[in-house]
């Protein structure tokens, strides 16, 4: 069996991913599971929609967009985890990066004819929050499009102005601000509405009852070594209702 937490893993935060593990087994244990280690992401296969599909996954972490796209009916929802944001338990959203220009007159101040970095096109933080307006910050136009392969290189792109916008997961957020210099070099302009956090799913057909019952015990035992920020934000687990995911659009495809 595999089970993988890689989405808000780091170098840095790996000991606690893996701390909070150990506490999903034990109380997995007490539910009769015996749950594999967790499989660190660089040693997941590319692309990762593979590992998630398979018939021995016991649980991982994936995105919202591949959620409602890709697995669709191939993968059992078990949960959510909560990181303490300001806004509904289990949901989540995208910070707006600008550039961070100071006494600059030809800075760029407006939102439309902008470059845009974007980590995947099956990132609902990074690409999909980037096309659909919101009350909090009306969708730019946008001249260009930057492929970074990860919210660490679209910040990246930002701060050294190859783009001038990009939309990061909120929680990926904290965790660039505490372990990137280059969040020094941008600002955040805004924030997306909330949408569901990132879903927990196991191989189709598992029960998820047993795994819920594990996640709701584990982030009660779950005490972090440092500080819970390293991890993103201190840790819940909810069980929201699937079509929430499936009730977001689905955007256009991001340019080739």
């Amino acid at each position: 069996m595999i089970a993988s937490l890689p989405m808000y893993w780091r170098e840095e935060n790996a000991r606690s991913w893996c701390d909070f593990w150990s506490c999903v087994q034990s109380a997995g244990r007490r539910q009769g599971l015996d749950l594999p280690d967790l499989t660190p992401p660089d040693a997941i296969p590319e692309p990762w929609s593979d590992h998630w599909l398979r018939d021995d996954l016991a649980l991982s972490m994936t995105c919202g967009l591949p959620f409602r796209t890709v697995l669709k009916d191939r993968v059992t929802y078990v949960g959510t985890l909560g990181f303490g944001l300001n806004c509904k338990p289990g949901h989540y959203y995208s910070r707006v990066l600008r550039r961070l220009v100071r006494n600059n007159p030809h800075d760029v101040t407006g939102i439309d004819g902008l470059r845009l970095a974007y980590n995947s096109s099956d990132s609902q933080s990074g690409w999909a929050a980037s096309q659909g307006g919101t009350p909090f910050f009306r969708v730019p136009t946008y001249s260009a499009f930057v492929k970074t392969g990860s919210h660490a290189g679209s910040l990246d792109a930002v701060a050294q102005g190859h783009a001038d916008i990009a939309f990061v997961d909120a929680v990926t957020w904290r965790l660039l601000k505490r372990f990137e210099p280059a969040s020094a070099k941008v600002h955040v302009a805004g924030h997306t509405a909330a949408t569901p956090g990132l879903p927990l799913i196991a191989t189709r057909g598992t029960n998820p009852a047993p795994l819920r019952a594990a996640l709701l015990d584990a982030v009660v035992d779950f005490v972090p070594q440092g500080d819970p920020f390293e991890m993103g934000g201190p840790l819940s687990f909810h069980v929201l209702d699937p079509q929430r995911y499936f009730d977001l659009p689905i955007p256009a495809p991001a340019p080739a």
